[in-house]
């Protein structure tokens, strides 16, 4: 992860505000600039367009999201506790802020570049927790498909979620099952 400094920082921590009220589209330079405290000229300093600035925001948004998250999940015991809690916490994160917010959508449109990266991290962390709670690894695909799979299930969930608590009842049976061929896997082999 790139090293920004304060007044990108500055910048960034305003903008969030603003994508989350008004999404990317009708977001301008102008109200960032203002949101932040400075002119449109030196916000072009810091960030040559919008869509850089909006990476940025989802960048720092998904960081403090998954430490929050690994926090949680270094507490809990079993891979099934942990693969729930990740997944119901990220999972439903759309889900509320997108129901306060409707132009928040934008936060998790694939169009951007940054919202792909999101994944791909969360899919990452995923493989981490595998990696270490399910060191015999035999089932027919990788964790990494495992993982991505799992991940991008938690995406489509969130278009049939009619509400929160629908969406947060989808995860857990969604992770159940996942966690279920865990269970066997692990049966079949020892």
């Amino acid at each position: 992860m790139e090293r920004f400094s304060d007044r990108e920082e500055k910048v960034a921590v305003a903008a969030e505000d603003v994508f989350v009220r008004y999404g990317f589209a009708r977001t301008t330079m102008g109200d960032i600039a203002r949101a932040a405290g400075i002119s449109r000229p030196a916000l072009y300093l810091l960030f040559p367009d919008k869509e850089a600035i909006f990476s940025r925001v989802i960048e720092m948004m998904d960081a403090r999201s998954l430490a929050k998250i690994q926090q949680a999940v270094d507490r809990i015991e079993s891979v099934d506790g942990k693969l729930l809690h990740a997944c119901t916490v990220w999972g439903l994160h759309g889900v509320e802020l997108a129901s306060a917010h409707p132009d928040a959508a934008d936060l998790f449109d694939f169009r951007f570049p940054a919202v792909r990266e999101v994944y791909e991290r969360f899919q990452q962390f995923l493989v981490r927790i595998l990696e270490e709670h399910v060191p015999n690894w035999t089932l027919p695909v990788s964790r990494a498909e495992f993982a991505a799979t799992l991940t991008y299930g938690l995406r489509g969930l969130r278009y049939a979620a009619t509400d929160i608590d629908h969406m947060k009842r989808l995860v857990d049976v969604h992770v159940t099952i996942y966690g279920m061929s865990l269970k066997l896997d692990d049966s079949a082999n020892g």
